[in-house]
């Protein structure tokens, strides 16, 4: 089957809306704003880009509004771009809040001139007009939208069939938290004996991610090979807390699902640092493996407290992609 084309945004049909005209305050005034109502333009490095309905509520429980969503990733934009520039985007939007129904958004019909799109040809032969991190005004263009979540794909628009990460879920579904831990150490046992350094997060939502940079030299056919190999090997070494069972029904209650299914072509997991609409309005948080040892919980990290964090612990994943490695298949 030929691959999927790409054609990039300056060939893209997307309608191109027209700048947003008033009077546009800066990201010093905008972290300042106590409770804001409305609109207003948001100048971020130069950009200005337009934000609606600052009030809207976004977790009634916690009382967060969309103002406290946008000012959670301005924070930490530094920390997140990393995972999201140049990469397509899966805009899943919750634009009236968590509780509220949600859609995805593959195809980008109209944007303004600053945001970038990426046309692909997906396996159907229809053609898609992909939004692509850029910067942190795209960032916060996508989130206005309702984005609450950042779902990048695994590759960037330079090299599209070759991701630079792999991204293993360990998915719990019944089975208690404390095994999910400890087959996240195994997952690290069994990357540290083939001599590849991996990196854990939080989910956001209820299980743990564990990455693995890559050097984009491999495609994605040959990746998911390899993470389907890690995944059993795994799951072969602790059958009572781990599985590659797909079908929920053929597990057991203590077991917890290594996925490994989520790396291939426009797939993606949410990123790390993203927001998820989920209670208390979780962060899919980077981690230590010693944190990973002392029991850490979902429950930790949030839209209010993460920021605070970042200034205080920094940023588990700093060295990522200065860790980069080539599988060799």
């Amino acid at each position: 089957m030929a691959k999927p084309k790409t054609v990039l945004s300056k060939q893209s049909p997307v309608k191109r809306t027209p700048a947003k005209k008033g009077v546009s305050i800066s990201v010093e005034e905008f972290l300042k704003l106590k409770q804001p109502k409305g609109n207003l333009i948001l100048d971020v490095e130069g950009q200005p880009v337009p934000l609606t309905s600052l009030e809207r509520i976004y977790w009634p429980e916690e009382k967060l509004t969309k103002f406290d969503l946008l000012c959670y990733y301005l924070k930490v934009s530094e920390h997140i771009l990393p995972f999201l520039k140049n990469r397509p985007a899966i805009l899943q939007r919750w634009p009236r809040g968590v509780n509220a129904p949600m859609f995805f958004q593959q195809d980008l019909e109209s944007a303004p001139a600053f945001i970038k799109t990426a046309r692909l040809v997906n396996r159907e032969g229809r053609e898609l007009d992909y939004a692509v991190y850029t910067s942190t005004a795209s960032l916060l263009y996508f989130v206005n939208l309702g984005t609450i979540e950042q779902h990048p794909w695994h590759s960037t628009v330079a090299k599209l069939d070759n991701p630079d990460w792999i991204a293993i879920d360990l998915d719990p579904k019944q089975a208690p938290w404390e095994n999910v831990l400890q087959v996240a150490l195994l997952t690290k046992e069994v990357c540290d004996e083939v001599g590849l350094t991996a990196f854990p997060k939080t989910s956001g939502s209820s299980g743990i991610h564990i990455y693995l940079p890559l050097k984009p030299a491999n495609e994605y056919d040959a990746i998911a090979e390899f993470s389907r190999l890690l995944a059993s090997e795994v799951a072969g070494r602790a059958p009572k807390i781990a599985t590659v069972e797909r079908t929920i029904a053929k597990r057991k209650r203590e077991q917890v699902y290594v996925d490994w299914m989520q790396n291939a072509r426009g797939k993606s997991l949410a990123s790390v640092f993203t927001a998820r609409a989920k209670p208390k309005a979780t962060i899919s948080m980077p981690l230590s493996w010693k944190q990973i040892e002392k029991g850490v919980k979902i429950s930790d990290f949030t839209v209010k407290n993460v920021p605070a964090l970042l200034e205080k612990n920094g940023d588990a994943w700093s060295d990522f992609f200065g860790k980069r490695q080539k599988l060799k298949l």
